[in-house]
């Protein structure tokens, strides 16, 4: 859905889950989820009423006050914090993250151990790529209105806090992966700058230094898909968000994201979701005129 709070911009999104009474119980669960990107004016202060958080700084700087202290987080830095406890994380200039709400019976305690075991709520670590890989592409799915199973939910948050703690075999990469996971990233920030324009396997491969061919297999092998297709899925999603939340006609769209025309791009959008832009478009208006007055009766 789309969130709407001072300090943030539009295109930052937040999903919400209602995971069953057996999650609840007995597992970790995801609360929440999704991406922001923050201006001057984003402030989030809680005297100690809401579930443990975890976030990926994409970009920027975010400020925190926890346990009497003060902190600040840049690209490549984690937060986690017990929000049971109380806490204020602020924005001054500008800041992009990931970031997923979680709990379970244990859920505060094994925060509150990792954040003693790192000896801060602020984690730096080698590994930061793996953890990257690992949440982006689920949570970007999700508030790209993706489905995922409870489970899926419940191991991406254990995933997560096991990469977080101190001598997991995620802790340390080798040399051959930190590499791969260093040109993978490079090559994803490339597509969302060049998301625009229209990218061509040889633009990747010559932005990665890598021939094509290596370079191919080597992207394949990080994400599940091969250059070209992820470029053609980072491209619809963008076209999703920007049908959902602009008044931007389809061929106008279609120029924006770099298609050739507004029937290419039609085709490609078919093919990727199974109906076409302006019937996704109608769907979503009557999605949410739906919640809008469920909302309003509640």
């Amino acid at each position: 859905m789309l969130w709407k709070e001072r300090g943030v911009r539009t295109g930052s999104y937040m999903c919400f889950f209602d995971p069953p009474d057996v999650f609840r119980e007995h597992f970790y669960y995801m609360v929440s989820c999704g991406f922001f990107h923050c201006v001057d004016g984003y402030r989030v202060a809680n005297d100690g009423t809401r579930p443990p958080l975890f976030f990926y700084i994409t970009g920027g700087e975010l400020l925190l006050e926890y346990e009497g202290s003060s902190y600040s987080a840049k690209k490549g830095d984690m937060i986690l914090i017990n929000c049971y406890r109380k806490h204020c994380y602020f924005c001054k200039d500008e800041c992009e993250f990931l970031f997923f709400h979680f709990n379970g019976e244990s859920a505060p305690a094994v925060s509150d151990h990792l954040i003693s075991q790192n000896q801060s709520p602020i984690f730096r670590l080698e590994n930061k790529n793996v953890i990257y890989n690992n949440i982006n592409e689920p949570i970007m799915r999700l508030c790209y209105q993706e489905s995922a199973t409870d489970d899926t939910l419940s191991a991406l948050v254990y995933s997560t806090l096991c990469m977080l703690q101190t001598g997991s075999m995620y802790q340390t990469e080798s040399p051959s992966t930190a590499g791969s996971a260093s040109i993978t990233e490079r090559s994803i920030e490339y597509i969302k700058a060049h998301i625009h324009q229209n990218i061509t396997l040889q633009d990747l491969a010559e932005n990665a230094g890598l021939s094509p061919y290596y370079f191919s297999r080597l992207f394949k092998k990080e994400m599940g898909y091969s250059p070209i297709d992820y470029v053609s899925i980072m491209k619809i999603n963008y076209a999703k968000l920007m049908l959902r939340t602009t008044s931007g006609s389809i061929a106008e769209i279609a120029e924006s994201l770099g298609y050739s025309s507004e029937s290419s791009f039609i085709n490609a959008f078919k093919l990727r979701r199974g109906i076409s832009p302006h019937k996704y478009r109608k769907l979503d208006e009557q999605r949410q005129n739906k919640l809008y007055h469920i909302t309003e009766n509640m």
